[in-house]
């Protein structure tokens, strides 16, 4: 243990507001809380869209905090959202920007994805090629399904918001949340369906 007087000090906690006032004015310490305030729910996002790591998923960590920064240097949260929160969503929208691109780019998954939550010793080599053949499945669908469709799916199925939730980090009404939601669910099933009839 180093002694009281060699330790550096703490930094001090700030608020999501006095954050993006910090970002804004270009305060090198609003970028270090901002990380700290964030990161863990930006790769908890990328990881359960995408299931799993490497090069890429790097690539998509740094396009997220790219992406957070620039919008909040532009503009205005507003007070009624939290930046984990907002952070999350925009993740899962770098994330599903990622699957379109891969199913246009047909170069769909070429590193095998992580199933975190099955474990060698509780299921057979059968199960977990099945599960990883029905999560490439579920991801392709969702790279070809209408964008504010898959959107609304994610954030509230995928990642557990609320449709108020949903309705204020997608610019929307409640109303019109719902509705986006149902249409996805519809549109999901229907593509497993049609996938699962010509497989």
């Amino acid at each position: 243990m180093f002694p009281a007087a060699d330790r550096a000090p703490a930094r001090p906690k700030h608020t999501d507001p006095e954050i993006v006032a910090g970002l804004t004015r270009g305060e090198g310490w609003a970028a270090a809380d901002l990380y700290d305030r964030i990161q863990p729910y930006v790769e908890r996002t990328l990881r359960r869209v995408l299931r799993y790591s490497g090069a890429e998923y790097e690539d998509l960590m740094q396009s997220s905090f790219e992406r957070i920064i620039r919008v909040l240097t532009e503009r205005s949260l507003g007070g009624a959202c939290d930046l984990p929160t907002w952070s999350s969503a925009v993740a899962a929208h770098v994330a599903l920007d990622a699957l379109r691109r891969r199913v246009r780019e047909r170069k769909l998954f070429r590193q095998e994805p992580m199933i975190e939550s099955l474990r060698a010793n509780e299921t057979s080599p059968e199960r977990t090629v099945e599960a990883r053949m029905d999560v490439d499945r579920v991801q392709r669908i969702f790279g070809r399904m209408k964008l504010k469709h898959a959107e609304a799916v994610l954030l509230h199925d995928v990642l557990g918001h609320d449709l108020a939730e949903v309705s204020e980090l997608t610019g929307v009404t409640v109303a019109a949340a719902q509705s986006r939601l149902v249409r996805g669910r519809k549109e999901l099933l229907r593509r497993a369906h049609r996938e699962r009839r010509s497989s």
